[in-house]
C-alpha cells in the first residue's frame, strides 16, 4: 500500500502545531507532532514559527519535509494533503445588524461565535435610530466584520434597505489599510440587491438565510460565507498566510471552527445517541463545543479578570490563596503568555482559574445558546458522552487526575460521563483536514487517538454529609466482587482493570439520582479501561464547598488525594 504522508497545522495565539501523519496498512496513524512558538506579531511573518515546526517533525520522524529554500515538498515523496488552521491574531472587531434583537441579532451572536470576533457594535433596526444616528456608530465602531441578516425570505424590506446603503457609505468611504467584509444572511429576496448595492467586489459574502423560516434557524447556512470573511481578514493581517495557503493548496480555518468538525463527527459515530462535548482551555480563549443530532453548540471565550473572579480563584484553590495573589497572577498570565506556573501557589492559582474560566465561558455559552442543558449553580445538566478535554490548561498538568478534577469542578455534570483527553491537542489540526481526507478523523478517532481518561458516575442527593447515599458492587471478572459505600461529600476513586472493561452495579438511596432517569433506580454499568478510573463524585450540586479558607482548600486537597493525584 503507498504510504501516503498528510500533514496539518495550527497557528495559535502562542503556538504553532504541526502533526504528521501516514497511511500503513491497518489506516491512517498519527506519526509525530512538533510544536514552535508562533510568529504572528506585527513585523514578522507567520511562516517563520511554521518551518520551524515542520523541522521539529523532520527531526522526530526522519522524515524530510522541507526543500533547501524551506518550501514544503509536494511531489510523490512528500506531503500528499495539507490542512491549515488559525487562532492567531487580535480578535475580529464586528458589527451585528439584524430586524430585531430577540430573532435576527441573538442568532447573528451565534453564528459569529466560533470566528474570534470581538462584537464592538449591535444595531437593532427597530430601534428608533434615524439613518444618521446609525451611521455615525458604523463609522465610529472602526469595525473589521459587519454582518447583517434579518427577516424571513420575502419578510421585511425597507429596514434593511436603509442599513445597506449605510453600510455601502462606510464600505467606500472610510479610509482603511484592511479592507472591511461584508456578510449578509438575511432575507435572500434582498441578497442580489445587497450585493449590487454594497459594490463590495470580493468584500461582499453571500450566505443562504440562517432564518428562512419564523422559528427555524440554520447557523450552517452563514458558515460558508463567515468562512469566506475571515480568510481575507486574516491574510491581510497575518503576513505569510496567503502565500502559505497558495504554497500548500489549501485554505485556512478558524481552529475553533475546525475542532467543531470532530466533535460532530464523533456524535455522528456515536451509536446511542448522548451527544459529544470538547472543552479547550487555550492560554488565551476557553472553547465550548457540544453537538447532538441537529443540534450544535459552540463559543469562544476570553479569560475573565476581575475582582470577582479573584475571589472565586481563590475559593477553588487546592491551597490557602488570597483574592490578591490570584489576580497577580491572572495579570501576569495576561501580559506574558506563555508564562508557566514555576511554584506550587503558582500552579494551585492556575487550575483554580481553569475552573472558574470553565464556569465563565459555560454560562457564555448559556446566554448565547438559551436552549443549552446548563445552570450556573446546579452545572451540566444535559449529558453528553465523551467530554473531550483540549487545551494548554488542561493538557500541561502533572497528573491527569488534576485534569480530571479541575474539568469535573468546572463542569458539574449529572449522571454517568466519560471523560477524554486530547493530549496531543488534534482536535483542529482533524478537523482541517476531514474534507482532504474524510477517513483519516474517523480512524484516528477509532484506533484511540483520544485517551480515555475516567468514567464519572455523580451521586447526588439531598442527604446531609456523611450519610451513605450509594453502595457499589465491583466486579473484574477475576476475583470475589468487592463492595464500596459512598457517603454524602465524598469523593472515590475505583481504579481499573487492566484485563478488560470492569462492570459496576450502583446501588443508590431512595433520594440519590446517578442519572439513570429516577432517584432511587440503579443498575449495572460497564466501564472501560483509563488513565484514572472510575470516580464517584457525591459532593452534590451546587459543589458544597467549606467557607473557611483553610479548610476549603484542605477538602479540595483531600479530593485529589482520594483520585490518587
Amino acid at each position: 500500500m503507498e504510504n501516503r504522508k498528510t500533514l496539518s497545522v495550527d497557528i495559535g495565539s502562542q503556538n504553532t502545531r504541526a502533526w504528521l501523519f501516514e497511511q500503513r496498512e491497518d489506516g491512517f496513524a498519527l506519526a509525530c507532532s512538533a510544536v514552535a512558538e508562533t510568529t504572528a506579531a506585527s513585523g514578522q511573518d507567520l511562516r517563520a514559527g511554521v518551518a520551524r515546526a515542520l523541522e521539529g517533525l523532520q527531526e522526530k520522524s526522519g522524515v524530510r519535509l522541507l526543500d533547501l529554500q524551506q518550501n514544503l515538498i509536494r511531489a510523490e515523496e512528500g506531503i500528499s494533503a495539507c490542512g491549515l488552521s488559525v487562532s492567531a491574531g487580535k480578535p475580529i472587531r464586528t458589527v451585528l445588524v439584524g430586524v430585531s434583537d430577540t430573532y435576527s441579532l441573538a442568532a447573528l451572536r451565534r453564528l459569529v461565535s466560533l470566528f474570534y470576533t470581538d462584537v464592538v457594535l449591535e444595531i437593532d433596526l427597530q430601534d428608533d435610530l434615524n439613518a444618521t444616528a446609525q451611521l455615525e456608530k458604523l463609522i465610529s465602531a472602526n469595525a473589521d466584520l459587519f454582518v447583517c441578516a434579518g427577516g424571513t425570505n420575502q419578510g421585511a424590506f425597507k429596514p434593511v434597505r436603509a442599513a445597506l446603503d449605510n453600510l455601502r457609505i462606510v464600505y467606500q468611504s472610510l479610509p482603511r489599510l484592511i479592507r472591511p467584509q461584508l456578510v449578509y444572511a438575511g432575507n435572500e429576496a434582498l441578497a442580489d440587491y445587497a450585493r449590487e448595492e454594497l459594490e463590495a467586489g470580493e468584500d461582499f459574502h453571500r450566505a443562504l438565510n440562517i432564518q428562512a423560516r419564523t422559528n427555524a434557524e440554520s447557523l450552517a447556512a452563514g458558515w460558508p460565507a463567515m468562512l469566506g470573511a475571515f480568510r481575507r481578514l486574516r491574510r491581510q493581517q497575518l503576513t505569510g498566510l496567503a502565500e502559505l495557503e497558495q504554497e500548500w493548496e489549501c485554505e485556512a480555518l478558524p481552529s475553533a471552527f475546525a475542532a467543531s468538525r470532530v466533535v460532530r463527527l464523533i456524535d455522528r459515530m456515536n451509536p446511542e445517541g448522548k451527544g459529544a462535548m470538547a472543552l479547550d482551555v487555550g492560554c488565551s480563549s476557553t472553547i465550548v463545543i457540544a453537538a447532538r443530532g441537529e443540534e450544535f453548540i459552540g463559543t469562544i471565550s476570553h479569560p475573565p479578570i476581575s475582582e470577582q473572579v479573584g475571589k472565586d480563584t481563590s475559593r477553588y484553590s487546592t491551597l490557602p490563596i488570597d483574592a490578591q495573589s490570584a489576580a497577580v497572577y491572572m495579570l501576569n498570565k495576561k501580559l506574558h503568555q506563555a508564562f508557566l506556573p514555576a511554584t506550587l501557589e503558582d500552579l494551585a492559582i492556575e487550575q483554580a482559574w481553569t475552573r472558574v474560566r470553565l464556569h465563565y465561558a459555560l454560562r457564555r455559552t448559556r446566554e448565547l445558546f438559551p436552549w443549552f442543558g446548563y445552570d450556573p449553580e446546579l452545572g451540566l445538566l444535559d449529558p453528553y458522552e465523551p467530554v473531550l478535554l483540549s487545551g494548554e490548561s488542561l493538557v500541561r498538568v502533572p497528573a491527569p487526575q488534576q485534569t480530571l478534577l479541575m474539568a469535573l469542578d468546572g463542569l458539574q455534570p449529572h449522571g454517568i460521563t466519560t471523560f477524554a483527553l486530547d493530549s496531543d491537542q488534534l482536535l483542529a489540526g482533524l478537523g482541517s483536514l476531514a474534507e482532504k481526507e474524510p477517513l483519516l478523523p474517523v480512524q484516528l478517532i477509532d484506533s484511540g487517538v483520544f485517551s480515555n481518561l475516567g468514567t464519572v458516575i455523580c451521586a447526588d442527593a439531598p442527604e446531609r454529609p456523611a450519610r451513605r447515599v450509594l453502595t457499589l458492587e465491583i466486579d473484574r471478572g477475576e476475583s470475589a466482587r468487592e463492595t464500596l459505600d459512598v457517603r454524602r461529600g465524598e469523593v472515590k476513586r475505583v481504579e481499573s482493570t487492566p484485563a478488560g472493561p470492569m462492570r459496576i452495579y450502583l446501588s443508590p438511596g431512595e433520594l440519590t439520582d446517578v442519572g439513570m432517569g429516577l432517584p432511587g433506580l440503579g443498575g449495572w454499568v460497564t466501564v472501560p479501561l483509563s488513565e484514572v478510573g472510575t470516580v464517584i463524585d457525591a459532593r452534590g450540586r451546587p459543589l458544597d464547598l467549606p467557607e473557611e479558607m483553610n479548610k476549603r482548600s484542605e477538602a479540595f486537597y483531600n479530593w485529589l488525594w482520594e483520585l490518587g493525584g
